[in-house]
């Protein structure tokens, strides 16, 4: 585990790098399929870009299974973290609102028990 001292600088490089890996990889993989398309076919242009990402896909499906575990674990990560402050804060915010429901019942019971008669209006003439 990151100390705090560490920052958020060290654990993005940590965390995004199973993203930057996955993405060069897969980027790495179009462009080499595409480039061999165009080399070795007579295809061009939209079809073979087309083919390319067929191609890549294929290659990225069985070549970085290892890499995608580590994106994903990565991500699942990331929205836990980012749905465990929404539920910190809601959390705090139903709270809040308790205390201030609260205190808004008390103050309604304590200005009824000020009244000597709260069913008759006060004459101020």
């Amino acid at each position: 585990m990151l100390s705090q001292s560490q920052g958020y600088g060290a654990l993005v490089g940590i965390r995004g790098r199973a993203w930057v890996m996955y993405t060069l990889f897969r980027v790495l993989f179009l462009a080499v399929a595409w480039l061999l398309i165009q080399v070795t076919t007579p295809i061009r242009g939209v079809w073979a870009i087309a083919l390319a990402i067929v191609i890549s896909a294929v290659f990225s499906i069985l070549l970085l299974g290892r890499q995608r575990d580590a994106m994903s674990g990565s991500m699942f990560g990331f929205f836990r973290r980012i749905n465990e402050r929404i539920d910190a804060a809601a959390a705090k915010e139903d709270f809040d609102d308790l205390t201030v429901t609260q205190g808004e019942a008390q103050s309604e019971s304590d200005s009824i028990n000020e009244q000597e008669d709260p069913g008759r209006l006060e004459n101020r003439d």
